[in-house]
């Protein structure tokens, strides 16, 4: 048995697309010649205008399937899903211009499986196209950090599904560090392994920089809300309005001004979500690296 035939009984690859054909298709050429052909690999599409552009079919690949759903839900609602229908015990997650490097998988998921406290692996991130990391790592062996990278890394699919999943209330981003905080708290936990590394492209075709805006700031005052210590959460909403109108400001749009403006609105709507960290817990989780 080879060494990837073993990683198939335990790590599947999930993969949510929309409208970027392209990029989905030198992602998956760019996973099989890193080797992982045989890992079963999910992709589903949240509602694409046109069908897929290639043939699956002549990739290398011996089990991929692609679901199409003609009503588009969100990449948060997809990701659920994927690691609803997979069924392995780890779910890679990639981002459709996503793709691992170099490194070992197998490195990752035999440290993964050394961690009983394990939600998720991050991964260093580079962006060739920037020429710069987006998530670098910082020492050389595995260590504990707040939370993990969407377009790449590693879930313990069991105790995500525990937690309930993202929470697709937050529509779009921040659901990393939302689920890693509720983890945090029942004794689950997220790691950088450096050793495998992904590629991030960051294609800009199908982005809505506005609905980037507004959305990374709303759910960061939701975020605030259900998690800050009640002692803290005015300094750090104050904190977090000064750097998104700055933001507004530098980047000529007025997304980040609004998403504030909705999310101190909605903290009564998703009121029930508040699990405050104590002072204590919240020290620890400022003092880790970030991802």
């Amino acid at each position: 048995m080879t060494l990837n035939q073993k990683l198939t009984h335990c790590v599947s690859i999930g993969i949510t697309t929309k409208n970027r054909w392209q990029d989905l298709q030198t992602t998956l050429t760019k996973i099989a010649e890193f080797g992982l052909e045989e890992l079963p690999i999910l992709i589903f599409d949240d509602g694409s205008d046109q069908p897929c552009s290639f043939d699956l079919s002549v990739l290398p690949f011996k089990d991929i399937s692609l679901k199409r759903f003609t009503e588009s839900k969100g990449l948060i609602t997809r990701r659920n899903q994927l690691a609803q229908a997979i069924q392995t015990k780890y779910y890679l997650s990639l981002d459709d211009d996503s793709y691992p490097v170099s490194g070992s998988l197998q490195n990752a998921v035999e440290f993964a499986e050394s961690r009983l406290d394990l939600l998720c692996l991050s991964f260093p991130i580079y962006n060739p196209i920037l020429g710069h990391y987006q998530n670098h790592s910082l020492q050389q062996q595995p260590y504990q950090v707040r939370f993990f990278v969407g377009c790449g890394h590693l879930l313990h699919r069991e105790n995500f599904l525990q937690l309930k999943g993202y929470r697709e209330e937050l529509i779009h981003q921040g659901e990393e560090m939302e689920i890693a905080a509720r983890a945090f708290q029942e004794g689950y936990y997220c790691y950088h392994f450096p050793n495998f590394e992904i590629h991030h492209t960051n294609s800009n075709i199908s982005r809505n920089w506005w609905r980037m805006d507004f959305y990374g700031s709303r759910n960061q005052v939701l975020w605030n809300d259900w998690y800050v210590p009640s002692q803290l959460e005015l300094i750090k909403q104050s904190r977090t309005f000064v750097s998104r109108v700055s933001q507004s400001f530098k980047v000529r749009r007025i997304g980040s001004i609004q998403g504030e403006m909705i999310g101190i609105r909605e903290t009564y709507t998703y009121k029930n979500y508040r699990q405050k960290m104590s002072l204590e817990l919240f020290k620890r989780w400022e003092g880790l690296p970030r991802s």
